[in-house]
């Protein structure tokens, strides 16, 4: 058995979509991190792009779907991931690592990093190849879900799971947040525009929340080969549809939310 590991949870999309499917269909305000990424771009779809922890790919997808021409490059630490954004008609993807990009000064117009820098060791070296990559004029956007989110789903799950000696592994952890982006982002670019999102997870059955909990089980610390998985997961089962059964009519509301971080490059 091997614990949890940034390459382990992203080694395979399936756990990545079903928590992008529970976000699509059971978010409260329906608060779209893409759309709102898409508002800080402000493409005319020309530019050249890239997505820093391009993950599945589904961000590039998109925007060759609205017709988008330029240039659009993914990358991410998981080969599986890559694998499958290679299969995106137009899309190209490398695999590498944030803290030491993979191409040249000033050679994209547009760098985003969606969902991912809170999994880097060291944030600010990321965001200072950001920069590095982004040529002047150019734009760099960062959306962060909130550290706080999902709270109470996963303080469920943490309790099963320290009970088996379980913890939630470090590079998994969220280690960047509202209260420590603003000062990493001081220390790269001369100025910022940071805008806040709140949402919330409502659940009206317990199936897809216990579904959803399942595929946070590697940020709690239990690893996919682990001889508690099974019982850990009959326990949270059984912990959810005893809440609904004591609370009927009632919907389990978890908040959650993200931040939009857009850095313009100085020309």
């Amino acid at each position: 058995m091997t614990g949890p590991t940034l390459s382990s949870e992203y080694g395979s999309p399936a756990a990545l979509r079903v928590r992008m499917a529970t976000h699509d269909n059971y978010s409260e305000r329906r608060a779209d991190p893409t759309a709102a990424v898409l508002k800080a771009l402000r493409l005319n779809g020309e530019e050249t792009l890239a997505d820093i922890g391009c993950g599945d790919g589904r961000f590039l997808a998109h925007l060759l779907e609205r017709g988008h021409r330029g240039r659009i490059v993914g990358l991410d630490t998981s080969p599986g991931m890559v694998a499958t954004v290679s299969r995106i008609p137009g899309a190209a993807a490398i695999v590498g690592d944030a803290e030491q990009l993979p191409f040249a000064t000033a050679e994209f117009d547009r760098t985003t990093a969606r969902h991912m820098l809170y999994h880097v060791p060291d944030p600010l070296r990321a965001l200072h190849e950001f920069r590095r990559i982004t040529k002047p004029g150019g734009t760099v956007v960062v959306a962060i879900n909130l550290t706080e989110s999902y709270a109470r789903t996963q303080a469920v799950i943490l309790e099963r799971a320290r009970a088996y000696g379980l913890a939630p592994i470090g590079e998994l952890a969220f280690t960047v947040g509202p209260r420590t982006l603003p000062g990493l982002l001081r220390q790269v670019f001369p100025y910022s525009r940071i805008e806040r999102f709140d949402d919330a997870l409502v659940f009206d059955t317990p199936a897809p929340l216990i579904d959803f909990a399942e595929a946070m089980f590697s940020f709690c610390g239990i690893a996919a080969d682990s001889p508690h998985r099974a019982a850990i997961l009959e326990q949270i089962t059984e912990d959810f549809e005893a809440w609904f059964a004591a609370n009927p009519g009632q919907r389990w509301r978890d908040p959650k939310g993200f931040l939009i971080a857009t850095a313009p490059v100085p020309g």
